[in-house]
């Protein structure tokens, strides 16, 4: 299995809710989609940050923006 279609728990932050760990689908170099149905209440253009978790090495906090909303969670832009 490729690297870009493993699914990883991210630790994903915004001023709304908190903090909530949702699972991502479809990483690639430009976005992410992250499943969990609390992101669903996002709209689009809000700006959250996201931590991969579970890496043998820290991961960087990465700053993004939400451009797809669906029942199950939210797909965002690197910025």
């Amino acid at each position: 299995m490729s690297e870009h279609r493993k699914s990883f728990r991210i630790k994903i932050q915004h001023e709304s809710f908190g903090e909530c760990l949702g699972q991502t689908r479809n990483l690639s170099a430009s976005g992410v989609y992250v499943k969990h149905p609390t992101l669903a209440a996002l709209a689009k253009g809000a700006v959250v940050y996201g931590q991969v978790q579970d890496l043998p090495c820290g991961a960087p906090r990465v700053r993004m923006e939400v451009v797809q909303v669906d029942a199950e969670g939210i797909g965002l832009r690197y910025l």
